[in-house]
């Protein structure tokens, strides 16, 4: 029998809270109002009598000839869906910016994309929805709208199957929290508004592109406003307590993130005024999304930023990477202004009190020109051959204390120019500086420059390709002894030889030699994981320490436009060159490894020299792990042959080839395996960096 069967444990714990029935209304009142309240329990109408009876779907919201019935429910029955049915809820359920769903999941299988809960439009040229996803992008339980824009509240974990899990998110005019049995899994900003002044379609189960839910959903409520967090943890009663086996990650899209910090607290700004902080550079909190008039960062942007917006033609949409340091006790935050179909953009200064904003405008400090059209900053006709292109700042002091400003993107490459710490603008009489890389177009762009006492180099990280999941976006690296360069590879190249040499940097594949390549599309084959076009990094040196982090965006396998920072430790090898770990920043430390902690299998990646990108098919070009065991003799067999070596307590010496990769090895989390791994990141001389992550 399916009906009248009761969960017993949920409900003792419901009483000895004091709760009552899980059904049964909060005590003390609600800031919010139920709206609708559809508990299964044998029937499939709103509880509250607000609106009709939900109405029976086949495996699309717009089909008919579905069945469902009634099962174990958290109190009384539950909806079951076989996984070719579903429910269309009554249209108006949600009709503004502040309102709050909750259920409770008990998936019997887990598809990607499926839904459990869906609300929203779709049209050919629009499409505006929420949905609550057992699995989403990047495997994670979470909240997902998309795609104008695309948005993840994603809740760092993914729900069991046979076994009931309470989801409950809150929208707020834009801010929105997710939480997972009780436990806040996600905080953010910005979240789209798709119901206000929308007729929007709701389902249970199903939507109008996925794989139908199967398994059974529990007491579906939803209310107008923003419930108190006392009412979720009456909504959650009884619920399993959340528990990680692994480290907390929690996610923030942030495009072009720039790192400072301030006290013990990482900030990151990207473009279109996105920013985010942690304390641990593992769980970030979003404190500014997208581009709109209620930005904390710089509130009303389009009024007040209209200069800098207009100097292109057309007038740019957004703001580009910003670089924001402390200066003369304030924070001065430098960014870009272009437009994708303008030749002309601009560097520009905001100034504010608080690392937070609000950003006071100061005024354009440099600007690019249409070719041939007169720079004042060099005197004569732009020439987009040599000259910069005027994006992607990153502002640092020197081991001397010098303030400079390295940035630059294509057309004339990256260029570095000092600047008057008194004012924080350039010093006269520079034009635009330095070439430090590119120029002739080649495709680099993003710079920046980190210092490191123990080698006295400056390194020059920079972004190869375009940023898009078709883009082939590549982090590579070289090094100077002075800011101002130049930069060589390890290979010996120099990063300005493009307008030297006369290379033509419009064919990309002139460009692929140049720079040590430390990561660009790969997919850990066992793990399930991999980036699409990781880059424009800024990185943060823990003067303390001595540890090394590159915080940066990526896109994801089959994840489209989709985009979430990452933050990687680097470490400098026996040749005083970085190399990058495999995988994402979970506290681990350099510990002395023994031989025997290194025999095993490995997914191994060689990361080469190309720019990957495909143009058309996005993250098409991507190096998938091949396997490779490391034998207890020292010898390597699998995929590739050669030699390892531990040579002191965690640095590693590996051959393959005939060819000697130096880096280190060291103990990682796997997010993918959702277990404690080997690893190792090495680079040759010749510009090359390979991976291994055991299994």
């Amino acid at each position: 029998m399916k009906r009248r069967i009761k969960v017993g444990l949920l409900l003792v714990v419901a009483v000895l809270l004091g709760l009552g029935d899980v059904g049964a209304a909060p005590l003390d009142g609600e800031p919010a109002q139920l709206v609708a309240h559809f508990s299964f329990d044998g029937t499939l109408a709103d509880v509250t009598g607000n609106f009709g009876a939900a109405q029976i779907t086949g495996d699309r919201i717009y089909n008919s000839g579905g069945t469902i019935a009634f099962a174990e429910g958290v109190s009384g029955e539950a909806l079951e869906l076989s996984g070719q049915s579903g429910l269309r809820l009554p249209d108006g359920l949600i009709t503004d910016h502040s309102y709050t769903v909750s259920l409770w999941i008990n998936p019997t299988e887990v598809a990607a994309f499926t839904t459990t809960f869906f609300g929203g439009l779709a049209t050919d040229d629009r499409q505006q929805w929420i949905s609550v996803v057992p699995v989403g992008p990047g495997g994670s339980t979470m909240v997902w709208s998309g795609n104008d824009p695309w948005y993840d509240a994603t809740a760092h974990l993914t729900m069991g199957t046979d076994r009931w899990t309470h989801v409950v998110f809150t929208v707020d005019e834009g801010e929105i929290s997710l939480y997972v049995n009780g436990r806040e899994r996600f905080w953010g900003r910005d979240f789209p508004d798709v119901f206000t002044n929308e007729d929007a379609s709701f389902a249970i189960g199903v939507n109008y592109w996925d794989t139908p839910f199967q398994g059974r959903i529990d007491d579906l409520r939803i209310y107008k406003g923003a419930v108190s967090e006392e009412t979720i943890q009456w909504l959650a009663a009884g619920a399993e307590p959340v528990i990680n086996h692994g480290p907390e990650f929690r996610n923030v899209s942030v495009h072009d993130p720039m790192v400072t910090k301030v006290d013990d607290t990482f900030y990151i700004f990207g473009s279109h005024l996105a920013a985010a902080k942690s304390t641990d550079l593992m769980q970030w909190q979003q404190i500014a999304g997208d581009w709109h008039a209620a930005n904390p960062i710089i509130p009303n942007p389009e009024t007040a930023l209209k200069e800098a917006l207009e100097w292109p033609n057309p007038n740019a949409e957004s703001t580009w990477a910003k670089s924001v340091i402390a200066l003369n006790g304030q924070f001065y935050m430098y960014f870009s202004a272009a437009h994708w179909h303008s030749a002309r953009s601009n560097i520009s200064l905001a100034i504010a009190d608080s690392i937070d904003g609000p950003y006071e405008y100061q005024g354009m400090l440099l600007k690019k020109y249409e070719n041939g059209e007169f720079s004042e900053e060099v005197g004569e006709p732009f020439n987009d051959d040599i000259h910069p292109g005027v994006i992607d700042p990153h502002v640092f002091f020197d081991a001397d204390g010098i303030l400079w400003m390295a940035y630059g993107s294509y057309a004339g490459g990256m260029h570095i120019l000092e600047l008057d710490s008194n004012t924080g603008h350039p010093k006269p009489g520079q034009g635009y500086g330095t070439r430090i890389a590119g120029g002739n177009h080649a495709p680099m762009e993003g710079p920046f420059i980190q210092y490191h006492p123990e080698t006295g180099y400056y390194y020059l990280l920079v972004t190869f390709g375009t940023l898009a999941p078709d883009g082939g976006y590549n982090i590579r690296v070289a090094r100077s002894k002075r800011p101002d360069g130049p930069y060589v590879d390890p290979a010996g190249n120099r990063m300005d030889a493009f307008v030297k040499l006369d290379i033509n940097g419009r064919n990309w594949d002139n460009a692929e030699p140049y720079g040590a390549k430390l990561v660009g599309n790969f997919q850990f084959v066992q793990s399930g994981i991999g980036y699409i076009s990781p880059g424009h990094n800024s990185v943060y040196f823990d003067e303390e320490t001595g540890e090394l982090f590159a915080i940066f965006h990526t896109r994801f396998p089959g994840m489209g436009q989709m985009h979430s920072v990452r933050v990687h430790q680097l470490f400098l090898n026996s040749q005083g060159w970085f190399v990058m770990a495999p995988h994402r920043y979970a506290d681990e430390r350099l510990t002395v490894i023994t031989d025997d902690d290194l025999v095993g299998h490995y997914q191994y990646i060689n990361h080469g020299q190309r720019i990957q990108r495909t143009f058309g098919r996005d993250g098409g070009d991507s190096i998938r792990s091949r396997n490779i065991e490391f034998r207890g003799d020292g010898t390597i067999s699998g995929a590739v042959a050669g030699t390892w070596e531990l040579v002191d307590d965690y640095t590693a010496a590996i051959t393959i080839n005939d060819t000697v990769y130096h880096g280190v090895f060291l103990e990682q989390w796997d997010d993918g395996l959702k277990a404690y791994v080997m690893t190792f990141t090495a680079l040759s001389n010749e510009n090359v960096a390979i991976w291994g992550s055991g299994f």
